[in-house]
């Protein structure tokens, strides 16, 4: 072997001792960046620096519940509790739907509801029974009882006796656990309008009380 290269292999082995072996692949090193704080507390989010969310809600009927869950990179677990008994925990405000329109599909509801002498408040908004009666029922579907409530209460609003409604507005009562408000419903429903199911539900839920 070439005497220069014996004389250099003493230099290059402890040069290698005391040098990261990253350092002879990466020059300058990279810089890591710093973990972002929040109210003390380590936050990773994906890509540093991004404020991605996921909003999340639940609703059981008695309580709707929603957080910005932020998305993590640490593994972390998230822990959300759900319960009205904690009074930090801010409360959402009741939403304000917005009454649609009438349009040509309400058009022979509104003339039965009227040729059958039922009360109409005329100094409330009008409003499509069709596309309330729609949404009102995809909130149904998708729990979320208190929505379904408002959509119910934009036509109640407007034409008060309406049986269909009334006895919506009984049976989301129920769901929501407001069983003592159900029973009025149904009972005021019975008087304008009677209905076997609707009957049969009141009956069992006096025989409850």
């Amino acid at each position: 072997m070439n005497r220069f290269l014996l004389l250099l292999l003493p230099l290059l082995a402890s040069a290698c001792a005391t040098r990261n072996y990253t350092h002879y692949l990466v020059e300058p090193p990279p810089k890591k960046p710093e973990a972002l704080k929040e109210e003390g507390t380590l936050v990773r989010p994906f890509g540093f620096g991004s404020t991605t969310v996921m909003k999340v809600r639940w609703n059981d009927g008695n309580l709707m519940t929603e957080v910005d869950v932020p998305m993590l990179a640490t593994g972390q677990r998230i822990v959300i509790e759900h319960g009205a008994g904690n009074g930090d925990v801010k409360t959402l405000p009741a939403s304000r739907v917005v009454p649609p329109p009438p349009s040509a599909a309400d058009k022979s509801l509104i003339e039965a509801y009227r040729a059958r002498g039922l009360r109409i408040d005329e100094a409330a908004a009008e409003v499509s029974i069709t596309r309330a009666r729609t949404l009102m029922e995809q909130a149904t579907r998708e729990g979320n009882y208190h929505l379904a409530l408002e959509w119910c209460e934009t036509v109640l609003a407007r034409y008060k006796s309406h049986p269909e409604f009334l006895r919506a507005k009984g049976s989301l009562l129920l769901m929501m656990g407001e069983r003592e408000k159900a029973i009025e419903i149904y009972e005021q429903v019975e008087a304008i309008e009677s209905e076997p199911g609707v009957r049969k539900k009141l009956e069992e839920l006096q025989r409850q009380q």
